[in-house]
């Protein structure tokens, strides 16, 4: 870690206080907002920039206009863009073409669409944690995703009875930050080249 992450960690331990302790001030989605834009950062630093610029356009919808249903399907593509970084591989220009299907499908279906991405995220991370169990980070990486399930738990229990904003918040912005700063030590390693016999 350098000096630009351990200001990225300082700044998101204030803003972090400021959506945990003061949840009730009419700016508090501001900071929330500020949270994920933080997220940026490390997210290009350390190559999934594309699922954090997601990121921060799904919560754009979801904390300042009434079309949830928007946010949803960005947070589709952010798993999505995990999926194929955690593949090695970018994701054809199509595919972000063609998802645009998505949005003409009710919201509980395009709940479960995520959810099966987001499960197919924590399988692949699983899977390439289990190859590589001597990486610290790789550890980090899960933890941000358990941390990421607690979230959508609270989300989703919110559907049904009262929403929860403070202990989502409380789950989501270190998932997202943990993330952004460990994917690469998931990433495959590179194949090296061995020339025919």
């Amino acid at each position: 870690m350098d000096k630009t992450d351990y200001s990225v960690l300082i700044v998101f331990l204030i803003l972090f206080c400021c959506i945990t302790f003061c949840s009730q001030c009419s700016y508090v989605n501001i900071a929330r907002f500020l949270v994920i834009c933080l997220c940026l950062i490390p997210a290009v630093r350390h190559g999934v920039f594309k699922a954090a610029f997601f990121t921060v356009i799904s919560d754009g919808f979801l904390l300042f206009s009434p079309y949830n249903k928007l946010g949803v399907y960005f947070f589709c593509l952010v798993h999505l863009c995990y999926v194929f970084f955690l593949l090695d591989t970018k994701p054809p220009l199509f595919l972000f073409f063609s998802s645009l299907i998505l949005l003409a499908f009710p919201l509980p279906v395009l709940g479960t669409i995520y959810a099966v991405l987001f499960l197919l995220h924590v399988f692949l991370a699983f899977s390439l944690w289990n190859k590589k169990k001597a990486k610290p980070f790789c550890g980090l990486y899960l933890l941000g995703l358990f941390l990421f399930i607690c979230c959508d738990t609270l989300v989703a229990l919110g559907y049904f009875t009262t929403p929860q904003p403070v202990l989502i918040w409380i789950f989501y912005a270190p998932a997202q930050l943990l993330l952004a700063f460990n994917a690469k030590a998931l990433q495959p390693q590179p194949k090296l080249f061995v020339p025919d016999p």
